[in-house]
This record gives C-alpha cells, structure tokens and sequence, in this order.
C-alpha cells in the first residue's frame, strides 16, 4: 500500500493491528526486549490486549481503561535503572508502527499521545527513582 493509499485508525481492530505491529517490534528490539521479556516478564496476550484497550480509550474515547499506567513502569524501574533511551526507543518504535500502517488526523493523535505519555512517564520514573535513591540513601547512613 502506497502513502496516500492509507486510511486513519478507524475503530479497535485498526487499534489491535497498530498495538500487535507495535510490541511484535518491541519484544524483537535489542534495548527493549530484555526489559520487556526478561525484567518485566511480560505475559503478552493478555498485555496486548490491556494496550488495545488502553489505545481504544485514548483515541476512540470508549472508556474502557480503567488501570494506572504508571505502576508497572515503576515496578520496572525498580528493578533496572532507568535511560532515556529507553522511552526514546519506545516513541521511535511507536511512530514507525503507526507509519507504516496509518495516516489521518487519529494516526497523528496516537503519535501525539505517545510523545505526551513518554514525556509524562519519564518525569514520573525520575522522581520515583530520585526518591528511592534518597530513601536508600538514609537506610544506609
């Protein structure tokens, strides 16, 4: 399919597509991975389709996530210490399943989001670390 021959994310099933194409890059990808499969562990089919929900929240507005987002990133953050690449890496994988797959006003809300998600996360994550550091720190005065 050519550029201008691709339609915009229409409902959930498109969602699904752009979460599967999206984690099928992530559990291939040399930083990612490791976190994902060896750290975190991750039971994928149930974790895609917590995503295709999470997805289907933010873009179709369905309403349906009712998790926090951010406790499994800091359970995992937890256990290795944080890079930036990391999130960089995410947002270059996202953008590039997107991409590949859609075009419209939804695709760009999706890479949007994500930029905003990563930006939000990563703020998150340094302050939890910053004060566990500072926690460990005390305990081991």
């Amino acid at each position: 399919m050519q550029e201008g021959d691709m339609a915009d994310i229409a409902n959930r099933g498109d969602i699904r597509r752009l979460v599967h194409t999206f984690y099928g890059r992530v559990r291939q990808d040399s930083e990612l991975a490791p976190l994902f499969n060896d750290v975190a562990q991750v039971n994928w089919q149930p974790h895609l389709n917590v995503m295709t929900t999470f997805w289907s929240a933010l873009l179709l507005r369905s309403g349906r996530y009712r998790r926090n987002a951010l406790a499994p990133h800091l359970r995992l953050y937890g256990l290795v210490a944080y890079r930036t690449s990391h999130m960089q890496r995410w947002l270059t994988l996202f953008d590039l399943s997107v991409d590949e797959r859609f075009q419209g006003p939804l695709a760009e809300k999706a890479k949007h989001w994500a930029r905003g998600i990563a930006r939000n996360m990563e703020i998150q994550i340094t302050k939890a670390t910053a004060s566990q550091e500072v926690c460990n720190d005390r305990t081991n005065r």
